[in-house]
């Protein structure tokens, strides 16, 4: 059940921060487009606990650095729901290797998913928010894009250059009332943070002020919370207790 009204599209929704974040906004009442590109069997068992939950979800299988495939994606949603309220950008992948020794399939592959990717579904989105005049787009980057990450150069900079798309993509889509803010989410023990080595996660719990990691069930709170914001856009929102 739709209790919101409202549709989200979130990227790489199947498992790790995307999945929570399904999880999430399903809970506040709203209707989930789970996207994935090759996980179709744990999109399509989110789906299903989501309506076994109360929910409303389904599943959509596109490739975020094809850009057929999204545009025939956001056409699927538009005619399943008329709407899109809110898009998150959470597709991502990393490829570790220091610069000088790092492939070029590896830098182009975590650029076209990270930043490409977000580009391609802020463009397909944009017109019908332009229409309804209103949505949100969140762009989930990273504490790296601002830090640094040795040996994640291709990571680093493609999260970097999200944020600056953040900011040029809201100076854009205001004047529609569409707002567009990036959330640094921090370090989680989830999807990508459940494979670090415990010497990592242990530098990153010294390295914070509070010394903790982040919690995953604040971070989606937020994120559903920004995605109803009507007055907040272009803004960059560090979800981490280390000091940037």
């Amino acid at each position: 059940m739709n209790k919101s009204g409202k549709t989200v599209i979130i990227t790489g929704a199947s498992r790790g921060i995307g999945k929570a974040l399904a999880q999430a906004f399903s809970a506040s009442g709203w209707t989930v487009i789970v996207n994935y590109n090759t996980s179709a069997a744990e999109a399509e068992e989110l789906c299903r606990d989501i309506f076994n939950n109360g929910g409303n979800a389904c599943s959509a299988q596109a490739d975020v650095t094809d850009t057929n495939a999204v545009t025939k994606m956001i056409e699927f949603a538009l005619k399943q729901y008329g709407r899109i309220d809110a898009l998150i950008n959470n597709a991502g992948i990393c490829a570790n290797s220091p610069i000088a020794r790092m492939p070029d399939d590896d830098w182009d592959r975590v650029i076209y998913t990270d930043l490409t990717g977000p580009r391609n579904m802020i463009r397909a989105c944009a017109p019908s928010m332009i229409a309804q005049n209103s949505g949100n787009i969140i762009n989930i980057s990273s504490v790296g894009g601002i830090r640094g990450l040795a040996g994640s150069a291709s990571y680093a900079t493609a999260k970097g250059a999200l944020i600056e798309l953040t900011k040029h993509a809201a100076c854009e889509l205001g004047t529609n009332n569409i707002g567009v803010n990036a959330v640094l989410p921090g370090f989680h023990i989830n999807g990508m943070g459940s494979k670090a080595s415990e010497k990592y996660i242990g530098a990153v719990t010294e390295d914070s002020v509070l010394h903790t990691t982040t919690d995953l069930n604040e971070l989606t709170k937020f994120i559903v919370m920004l995605a109803s914001t009507k007055t907040v856009s272009g803004q960059i929102f560090n979800w981490d207790s280390r000091i940037i």
